[in-house]
């Protein structure tokens, strides 16, 4: 297998492979999860990951030598989620005969397959879903023997097609795919996307929870269980950077950085490793799907844009953000993340409140996911939505702060670039960022950014 981080590499790969009919299975069952209009930011557990999940079934579907892709996930049938979540199957691409040739059958592409478990009516959050786990494998064993009998018909020559590999998104499928890898003796590759060890490190050192609340909070004691258990079932652990293999993953009992390179080097030479086993860690830097993306003049202000003139009227999210401002044309302090405890955005609500000189100089727009009733949300995203608007009241920045409700995920470029318009910047002052999917949408859609200097001390600049 080539190194993952070389693109070409890869490429080379899927040739050499094309003729292959290999099957796939990833698993993510938390949060909402479909392959359109996805509620990025409708609460904690929709967040960047199901974009990285949806993203990557699709990719693998269109790679050539593979023939079908399963993201498993929850199904979900409560009145108060969209009714597409309790679809038993969702196609994210079809069969691509480009690269699979003609002799195909009707199940291959990539599918989104909700396996239904837990309360069968109702939306609950990701700690709640522990108890529920071996019934969501239960289902998830059904789902995948079945298909490798329908696979083994199309192109097994009679013999199932079992997946190639199983790989789990998170604490809670990753336990799912240890639980699926060991009955079906296939391989399992893991993404923690977050871990909890760092988590509850983070949490302790802020001092507003004792280790008990913050268990009792976010169940970080099965969580931390079961990435260990991930750590013993996985061949390969995907992380962004080096810094999540050296300072998060090596809290963990089942990983040291040193022991885990001398067994490889062993490996490498034919030497015994005397029955020791470590996952391999290898780094994915973080990066977006650029096909949907449109070239802008970031180059024109607002003024001189209008000068010029434009043969397309301004997006509808633009109205949106701007009913807010008593003075619109002041360049744009642009915040997108959901409205999450580890976000920080009530520390940027107090800097823009407390500097006088600021406020004068510019807005600050504020995208916290998407909500109806703050009273209906979970109990910490409430929390972090009422602080905002209590500051907001503090500092008297009625006119200068935008918070709209309501926001399509197609509408996120054109909410980067009305901050570029307005010679804005683009500011993500994240506690930490596992994957910081908002920094590099910020880069690529021509914004001035900044971001808090947990992990990237960065600043941006278009042309540099």
């Amino acid at each position: 297998m080539p190194r993952i981080g070389s693109t070409d590499a890869i490429d080379v790969w899927a040739n050499q492979h094309k003729d292959k009919k290999l099957y796939i299975v990833l698993v993510s069952i938390h949060g909402l999860i479909r392959g359109e209009n996805m509620e990025l930011g409708r609460d904690s557990d929709t967040g960047g990951q199901v974009k990285y999940v949806v993203e990557l079934a699709r990719a693998l579907g269109e790679t050539p030598g593979v023939y079908r892709v399963d993201l498993l996930t929850r199904q979900i049938s409560a009145p108060d989620v969209d009714w597409s979540y309790g679809e038993p199957t969702e196609m994210l691409s079809p069969r691509n005969s480009e690269n699979l040739g003609d002799d195909m059958g009707e199940s291959s592409g990539a599918y989104i397959v909700r396996i239904p478990f837990g309360p069968r009516e109702k939306y609950i959050p990701k700690e709640q879903l522990w108890p529920h786990i071996q019934e969501f494998v239960d289902g998830a064993l059904v789902h995948i023997m079945q298909m490798s009998k329908v696979l083994g018909e199309q192109v097994g020559n009679g013999q199932p097609v079992w997946p190639v590999v199983i790989h789990g998104h998170y604490a809670d499928a990753g336990d799912s795919a240890a639980l699926l890898s060991g009955a079906l003796n296939v391989p399992m590759v893991f993404t923690g996307h977050s871990l909890g060890r760092d988590k509850l490190e983070q949490l302790l050192k802020q001092g507003r929870q004792t280790r008990d609340e913050v268990n009792a909070t976010y169940k970080i004691m099965r969580r931390i269980e079961a990435e260990e258990l991930c750590l013993d079932a996985s061949e390969i652990v995907i992380t962004s950077t080096r810094q999540e293999i050296d300072k998060q993953w090596g809290l963990y009992n089942g990983f040291d950085v040193i022991m885990e390179r001398k067994l490889r080097a062993r490996i490498k030479r034919g030497v015994s490793c005397y029955g020791r086993e470590m996952p391999r860690m290898i780094p994915i830097p973080p990066g977006m799907e650029f096909s949907h993306i449109v070239p802008h003049d970031v180059d024109l202000d607002s003024e001189e844009a209008n000068e010029v003139g434009s043969d397309s009227p301004d997006p509808p999210v633009w109205a949106d953000i701007m009913r807010f401002f008593s003075n619109p044309r002041k360049p744009m302090i642009l915040a997108l993340a959901r409205p999450d405890p580890k976000k920080n955005i009530t520390t940027l609500v107090k800097a823009f409140g407390e500097h006088h000189e600021l406020r004068n100089l510019a807005n600050l727009t504020l995208i916290m996911g998407n909500r109806d009733v703050i009273d209906e949300m979970s109990s910490t995203n409430g929390a972090v939505l009422t602080s905002v608007l209590k500051l907001i009241d503090k500092y008297d920045l009625y006119g200068q702060v935008a918070y709209p409700k309501h926001h399509k995920q197609s509408e996120v470029p054109d909410i980067y670039r009305l901050a570029a318009r307005t010679k804005g910047v683009f500011i993500n002052c994240a506690y930490i960022e596992p994957f910081g999917l908002t920094l590099i949408e910020g880069c690529c859609l021509w914004s001035t950014y900044g971001c808090y200097p947990k992990w990237w001390a960065c600043r941006y600049t278009p042309g540099s």
